[in-house]
């Protein structure tokens, strides 16, 4: 009995032994299938990888063929590496149409057109036209106009472009039509140079996308189709700024990149002279004629000086109905408050001169004084007026037009040479002929080509 006990045991022993080593065969073997099989899949992805004509392998000569597989085909120029992973958009603003510039609430009506344009690498070889690609799903960066009252009426439109390496290019137009604010510099009212700024931003952080001025298209003033072309004269050159947008007021690190492109509308004052300033002149100078009426009937003389202070206040009070509620005072303010100084000045003389009645050839001799030193006065500020309006408010405008002059001026420049074929552009690559061509009409045909 004993010997059949251990006979069994040992028998039930030597078949759990058998089943284990049979298991861990059979474990060995399915590791080392999976392991073939991961080899070849690896293999057969790096010779698509390497046989793909828009991937450079290069940048793998000294890696091991494990590595892990690439979302994006690789590119020299396309690539966005980690380190530097924001996206440069281009952008050029076009003000197509500017519309009503309102004073009173500090915003202006435009049509203007936006575009951008980036580089999409994902995009690269394919030659894909636009009609069958759905740019909903490519990187966008959510562009949009800052400064716009409400939401603006757009029209957004894509296309792709392939350059002579088939890199991918995403150009976006986008036509909006809107009010835009402004914050306007009335300190030279009503001889001002206002500022037209549209601000493109992005709703991306800095981090990630970057907003810079198009290298190639120039910014673009429609000055045909300006509707107050009676109130302003529109100015053709454009200038821009970059700038930098806070998102959380909390995180002041967070930002968003912007672009502002400004055009200048200089406002036509011709109105407020005639209407304002002349009038104004005219009445404060009526002033002086109060010293005709008799001194015995002081009465008289400042009823007519009264009746103009309440003119003058009446031609403020018109003026004040055409500009914001702001906390300085404009040149038309100046002007105007210091006539009705001048006004108070004659109605103070005019009560103290009944003080003097007593010794009437004194008063007639104080009274020649005043009225002499009011005229000389009057006259003095009028002609100063008018030198400071020359070389602060007018030199401005100087400027800007000579702004003008020289924007048109190369942009005839730009025109000439675009003008000339690559193949005329060759002839010149020989240094004395180009170092010629760039003298007589001052372009660098290397540096444009």
């Amino acid at each position: 009995m004993r010997a059949s006990y251990m006979v069994r045991s040992f028998w039930i022993i030597t078949n759990k032994m058998t089943t284990a080593i049979a298991y861990s065969f059979m474990a060995m073997d399915k590791r080392q299938r999976n392991e073939v099989s991961e080899v070849n899949r690896r293999s057969s992805n790096n010779s698509e990888k390497y046989l793909n004509p828009g991937y450079d392998n290069t940048s793998e000569s000294g890696m091991s063929r494990s590595l892990k597989r690439r979302p994006r085909k690789r590119s020299s120029s396309s690539t966005r590496s980690k380190k530097d992973s924001r996206v440069k958009v281009e952008i050029v603003v076009q003000f197509f149409k500017v519309g009503e510039i309102d004073t009173l609430k500090e915003q202006f009506n435009a049509d203007v057109i936006v575009k951008a344009k980036w580089r999409e690498p994902t995009l690269d070889g394919q030659q894909t036209a636009a009609d069958a690609i759905d740019f909903a799903r490519l990187w966008s960066p959510k562009l949009y106009i800052e400064n716009s009252l409400g939401d603006p009426k757009e029209q957004i439109r894509h296309r792709i472009i392939y350059n002579e390496k088939g890199e991918a290019f995403i150009y976006e137009k986008r036509v909006a039509k809107g009010t835009f604010m402004e914050n306007l510099e009335l300190d030279d009212f009503p001889f001002d140079v206002q500022d037209l700024t549209i601000t493109v931003a992005s709703e991306l952080p800095i981090s990630e996308c970057e907003l810079v001025e198009d290298r190639d298209e120039h910014h673009v003033v429609n000055r045909q189709s300006f509707v107050d072309e009676q109130e302003w004269h529109l100015y053709v050159h454009t200038e821009c700024n970059k700038k930098e947008l806070v998102i959380d007021q909390v995180d002041n690190s967070v930002k968003r990149s912007a672009l502002s492109v400004k055009c200048r509308a200089a406002r036509r004052p011709g109105y407020f002279v005639w209407n304002i300033f002349m009038i104004t002149f005219l009445i404060c100078s009526l002033a002086f004629a109060t010293f005709s009426v008799e001194k015995t009937l002081p009465q008289n003389r400042l009823q007519l000086s009264f009746t103009l202070v309440l003119t003058a206040v009446a031609f403020k009070s018109v003026v004040n109905s055409s500009l914001p509620r702001i906390s300085y005072l404009t040149y038309m303010d100046k002007y105007l408050l210091v006539s009705m100084v001048m006004l108070s000045a004659v109605c103070t003389w005019h009560a103290i001169v009944t003080r003097l009645n007593h010794n009437r050839p004194y008063a007639d001799r104080v009274e020649n004084i005043v009225l002499t030193i009011l005229s000389v006065l009057y006259i003095v500020y009028n002609i100063g007026f008018i030198v400071i309006i020359y070389l602060f408010p007018c030199k401005k405008r100087r400027v800007m037009s000579q702004k003008d002059k020289e924007y048109k001026s190369f942009r005839q420049r730009s025109v000439y040479v675009d003008s000339l074929s690559r193949t005329q552009v060759a002839k010149y690559k020989r240094k004395p002929r180009r170092q010629a061509l760039e003298q007589n009409e001052n372009i660098n045909v290397t540096a444009k080509y």
